[in-house]
């Protein structure tokens, strides 16, 4: 009688494995992991609806942490009032980060019909990610606007000012992690799918584990 749990993998399976192939799929698999905790939380916080006190906040500004603390606090109030677009923004993360760990996962180990299931949610994920930041601009604007008040009341260095009451100098920080962290990152779980080597992997995984027809 056949056994409902598949055999491990030969040692000839495991040396056809390409390195790139786990090292992609462990890149993807933190991305999902921290894609989920991020959607959660933000998720959560909006929907309980509760700022944290933004004034005492401001009052105890004085380093360059609380500058961005307090710029932090003025996008998420910003999220509060814009929640029809970042609520179901924040849902699709957690459902989508959660296939992307599963996904992953099962891409590392070699399962028959993965590295499709692998490719799909790295393609979604890198949509939701252009989709998010092209709809909440409002947030951006936010975290831009507590930044330039909050410099107005702390002392900082004139090189740390400088930098921060420059709002290009953030839109293009923003900018960059969005294509080397956000999407590079997903990019590179991409490229390791679609090597030559991994899909012949990924062609002998399906031919060993295929069952012949029953007569």
């Amino acid at each position: 009688m056949d056994s409902s749990v598949p055999p491990p993998p030969s040692p000839s399976r495991t040396k056809l494995r390409p390195w790139y192939l786990v090292a992609g799929m462990v890149l993807t698999w933190f991305v999902g992991v921290h894609g989920l905790n991020i959607g959660f939380s933000t998720a959560a916080f909006l929907r309980s609806g509760t700022m944290p006190d933004l004034t005492s906040a401001a009052l105890h500004a004085g380093t360059m942490a609380d500058v961005l603390e307090l710029a932090g606090l003025q996008a998420l109030r910003a999220m509060l009032d814009n929640a029809r677009v970042t609520y179901p923004l924040a849902v699709a993360e957690v459902i989508l980060s959660g296939l992307l760990v599963v996904a992953s996962g099962l891409a590392m180990g070699g399962r028959r019909g993965a590295r499709s299931l692998a490719l799909q949610a790295i393609g979604a994920n890198a949509l939701l990610v252009l989709a998010a930041f092209l709809l909440t601009p409002l947030v951006r604007a936010a975290y831009l606007q507590g930044v330039l008040q909050a410099v107005d009341t702390v002392t900082l260095p004139a090189p740390q000012r400088e930098v921060l009451t420059n709002p290009g100098v953030i839109q293009w920080a923003w900018r960059i992690k969005l294509v080397v962290f956000d999407l590079g990152t997903l990019g590179l779980g991409a490229l390791a799918l679609t090597r030559a080597r991994t899909r012949t992997y990924f062609e002998a995984v399906a031919r060993a584990t295929e069952r012949p027809e029953e007569p």
